[in-house]
């Protein structure tokens, strides 16, 4: 069939289209009769192409169904593979369900994955398929669940508790769905829940709930690269002009990376950025920018992010590398609409303008950059570029970004500074009150700032945890070896948190403050608000060279030379109550010429 004759009047669409589920739609899957359009895209002359019929074994859905790091491959169902007839009837059921429930195409994928998994195991046991969907049938799968294992991070381990739930919410879509249907029988756990089976039980479990597993890229592997990519950001003028191949998929590469790191997107979200997409505004003359992109993961549409002056220019430099892309795309675009290519000016009008364009070495035709390309290939390069074995991947970058933002909200950022300097409680506040940013961002900025206060405060009441400063501090430690308290709270971890919450906390560099009223005495080692735990030891080991190099100058004076002992003995004094052998630190500081400083 041509994609002509696929071209629908509105009254010829209107009783074509599938019917919504119901009872009565219900009656027809399960006798083979129901039919009908279920998925299409409607045409600017008010007229409908069609993508896919209910009773296909494949269903293809529009570019715009997808995100902007969807690959063309993933537009699709493919329900062949379920050879039963009745099992294929019924996994096409419930995913026509999931449809009308706005499930997006990587959520129905999945859906249709954990049924096809569940029917591949029912015919390979006749008894299975004759008992049909009981609590006994579906014990047994979930036997043969827990016997599944996946490989994680080159180790052989079994499915992780999440993916098992997956796989057992397939069984309760198909009671709640499929009920008519002879097969299923009875709830697969009355009793019980797809969770509950997975294990996501106990104490154990709940402990887990609030803790995010996207590990934080440690500032020993995020450095390095940010110095590599940042240098190719600068050398874009002369890369971009010498049209190396190698050179210029770096500098592609390096844009994308600063874009993850300081402005909290997702892949699909920087893949979705259109050239020239980002204003700027001026603020007690500091100037802000926002990034407007698609985030398609909450439906939330058209939104902004509030970025540093490096992730303008990278979407700049993607543009430039980009156009001789987009000029072959609009020459492509004019084929295809003199052809009547319905489908595919509806996909290159979807990626028109876009700045992460690739071209296919296969078919030359232009697409989006896939999302898993970057995550799998790019990224994963990038660390080889600085002899890294980190695991890289795009969704790292978020929780990253989060974390390093908190920290600059708190003013205890040390490493890049600059590109974080703009993150202030300003900020949050705009990201609080601002309906065009991005909302859930702003709650994953809430949600590490409580993690990373949670973590610091709870390292002041371990017990070999060295702290020092006022009478906050004093009063930590002795709680904190108070056995009787600890049996109050039923533990050491429980009363930190009891205790903890009331307090508050902002840096000082030198130390923590913990007074409400935004004291600004400077003095973290002696004033009664004040807490040094050892992330501030870098600074008064900074302090003791100063200390120490004035010392040794012979134009200071004897007020001078006063000063410096004052300042060299407040020092060690701190230092010393950090658990550092200050004489052995003297002796190195003697050795050393200079203080390295690590600048991007």
């Amino acid at each position: 069939m041509s994609s002509v004759e696929l071209i629908l009047t509105q009254a010829e669409f209107a009783t074509q289209q599938c019917p919504k589920p119901s009872d009565s739609t219900l009656e027809r899957v399960i006798d083979g009769s129901l039919t009908g359009i279920v998925t299409y895209i409607k045409l600017a002359n008010g007229e409908y192409q069609t993508y896919s019929r209910f009773e296909d074994d494949v269903w293809v859905f529009p570019a715009s169904k997808g995100t902007k790091a969807t690959r063309a491959n993933a537009l699709k169902l493919n329900f062949a593979a379920i050879s039963d007839t009745q099992m294929k009837r019924m996994a096409k059921w419930v995913v026509w369900g999931k449809m009308k429930e706005d499930l997006a195409i990587a959520s129905l994928q999945k859906v249709l994955n954990h049924l096809n998994t569940y029917f591949q195991w029912v015919l390979s046991s006749d008894t299975t398929v004759t008992h049909g969907l009981t609590a006994f049938t579906s014990n047994a799968y979930v036997k043969y669940v827990n016997t599944l294992t996946s490989k994680r991070k080159g180790k052989i381990k079994p499915l992780a508790a999440g993916t098992k739930a997956g796989k057992f919410i397939a069984l309760e879509n198909l009671y709640h769905h499929c009920k008519t249907f002879d097969f299923v029988k009875e709830h697969p756990w009355s009793e019980s829940s797809a969770s509950e089976q997975a294990g996501n039980v106990g104490e154990a479990y709940k402990e887990t709930i609030g803790k995010p597993k996207t590990p934080i890229i440690p500032d020993g592997v995020l450095i390095p690269l940010c110095q590599l990519t940042k240098s190719y950001l600068d050398r874009a003028d002369e890369i971009l002009a010498s049209k190396g191949k190698k050179e210029s998929l770096l500098l592609r590469d390096s844009c994308i990376f600063w874009l993850l790191l300081t402005t909290g997107m997702r892949i699909h979200e920087v893949l979705g950025i259109k050239r020239g997409a980002y204003r700027s505004e001026t603020r007690d003359d500091i100037t802000y920018y926002y990034i407007e992109t698609v985030s398609e993961k909450t439906h939330t549409g058209l939104a902004e992010w509030i970025a540093p002056e490096i992730a303008t220019q990278a979407i700049d430099i993607l543009g430039r590398l980009s156009a001789p892309l987009q000029a072959q795309l609009e020459r492509d675009l004019v084929k295809v609409k003199s052809k009547n290519s319905h489908a595919e000016v509806h996909r290159l009008e979807q990626i028109s303008d876009h700045i992460c364009l690739s071209k296919s070495t296969q078919t030359n035709s232009i697409s989006i950059l896939s999302g898993t390309t970057i995550t799998d290939k790019r990224l994963p390069n990038l660390c080889k570029q600085v002899a890294s074995d980190w695991n890289l991947s795009s969704h790292q970058f978020r929780r990253t970004f989060a974390n390093y933002a908190v920290h600059s909200e708190l003013g205890d950022l040390r490493a890049l500074k600059d590109h974080f300097k703009h993150w202030s409680i300003t900020m949050t506040a705009l990201y609080a009150f601002n309906d065009n940013l991005d909302s859930e961002l702003f709650e994953e900025l809430l949600r590490e700032k409580y993690l990373v206060e949670e973590e610091i405060k709870q390292d002041w009441f371990e017990l070999d945890t060295p702290i020092t400063g006022g009478a906050m501090a004093q009063k930590i430690m002795q709680v904190r070896k108070d056995g009787e308290l600890i049996k109050v709270f039923g533990s050491l971890s429980d009363m930190a948190k009891a205790f903890s919450s009331s307090i508050p906390i902002r840096s000082t560099g030198l130390g923590w403050c913990t007074n409400d009223d935004e004291c600004k005495c400077g003095k973290p080692d002696s004033c009664e608000s004040g807490i040094v735990d050892k992330r501030h030891l870098p600074y008064w080991g900074g302090l003791l060279v100063q200390q120490m190099k004035l010392m040794q100058l012979d134009d200071i004076g004897e007020a001078g030379r006063a000063a410096a002992q004052k300042g060299m003995e407040r020092c060690e004094k701190v230092l010393t109550a950090l658990g550092v052998d200050v004489e052995v630190m003297k002796q190195e500081i003697n050795q050393r010429e200079h203080i390295e400083v690590i600048n991007v």
